[in-house]
């Protein structure tokens, strides 16, 4: 699949929003987004519940330094699904010797949760 990642670059746009911040392209090319648990984590927030799915999105090493708050969008994948879908980089450099790939943790942007 094709893949967008995105920085904020701390400036503000025009408007003045807070959610419409500047935001630079950092990578864009080939990733693979994977689960990395064959199950999932159930939370309990109060009365109500929440399913977590762990993910990652694997990269071509050295072509893209992962910084706490990237957003990465498909632009392309064989699963029309998850074309436009967005993710946030849950963290810093994946450090590993002989890595063939770096395998980032990514959480999915929904909007109304």
């Amino acid at each position: 699949s094709q893949w967008r990642i995105e920085r904020d670059t701390g400036e503000m746009s025009e408007s003045g929003y807070s959610d419409q911040a500047m935001r630079e392209v950092v990578y864009e090319g080939r990733g693979k987004l994977q689960t990395y648990e064959g199950y999932e984590q159930s939370t309990t927030i109060g009365p109500s519940s929440a399913v977590v799915q762990r993910m990652q999105l694997h990269l071509p090493v050295s072509r893209y330094k992962p910084q706490l708050g990237d957003i990465a969008t498909c632009m392309h994948a064989c699963d029309p699904g998850l074309v436009g879908r967005r993710f946030r980089v849950a963290q810093t450099w994946p450090v590993k010797d002989f890595a063939t790939a770096y395998r980032v943790s990514v959480d999915e942007i929904v909007k109304g949760a």
